[in-house]
């Protein structure tokens, strides 16, 4: 797996070069000498800083997601599974309570200790990132998206009303739907309703 911090610095290393080659192209066009050399200063302050070239001293904050794994609306149940499993795994062995009762993956999510609290933060670059089109904050459409969810829910079978703010939904009353084929439904839902076939 790649370093995401050496790739990143490998871009802005990559990016300080080829502005210090496009200064030098641009001396040979006719700049001064002395403009050539204060451009040179600058893409190397550039380069020690990390800033844009002509803006030393100004940082950039890193992104706080770069190097989680990213699932997709089709990503298979052994693929979800391999990184949950991963996340869980690296919780565990940092001290986080487990629900071994309920599978050797299940996290105590009642657990606020501090051990807990410093496993989560020590994990936090092994949570699996959900599908873009899940989230509100990357999905322009996802109210839309996720009434139509519910609808393709309904007209499949499973009973069910979206909470008010479209978080999630619950059941109209009991339901007869094996929890095999309500997984089959909502998964098939799912891609309809977000992968787009719905607008």
């Amino acid at each position: 797996m790649t370093d995401p911090t050496l790739a990143r610095r490998g871009r802005v290393l990559g990016a300080a070069a080829l502005l210090s080659c496009a200064a030098l192209l641009l001396t040979g066009c006719g700049d001064s000498t002395d403009d050539a050399s204060q451009r040179e200063r600058q893409d190397v302050a550039s380069l020690q800083s990390g800033a844009p070239a002509g803006q030393a001293g100004v940082s950039v904050a890193p992104d706080a997601d770069a190097g989680r794994p990213q699932l997709r609306l089709d990503s298979s149940d052994a693929e979800r599974d391999h990184y949950w499993h991963l996340y869980a795994t690296c919780l565990k062995d940092h001290g986080h309570k487990m629900l071994p009762q309920r599978g050797p993956d299940s996290v105590d999510d009642t657990d606020q200790s501090p051990t807990a609290k410093a496993a989560t933060k020590a994990c936090a670059g092994k949570l699996p990132l959900q599908p873009p089109e899940l989230e509100r904050s990357t999905n322009p459409h996802y109210d839309d998206d996720y009434r139509a969810y519910v609808k393709c829910l309904n007209r499949e079978g499973l009973k069910v009303h979206a909470l008010p703010d479209n978080s999630g939904w619950t059941y109209d009353g009991d339901t007869t739907m094996s929890q095999t084929r309500q997984t089959e439904v909502d998964k098939s839902c799912t891609m309809e309703a977000f992968g787009g076939t719905t607008r």
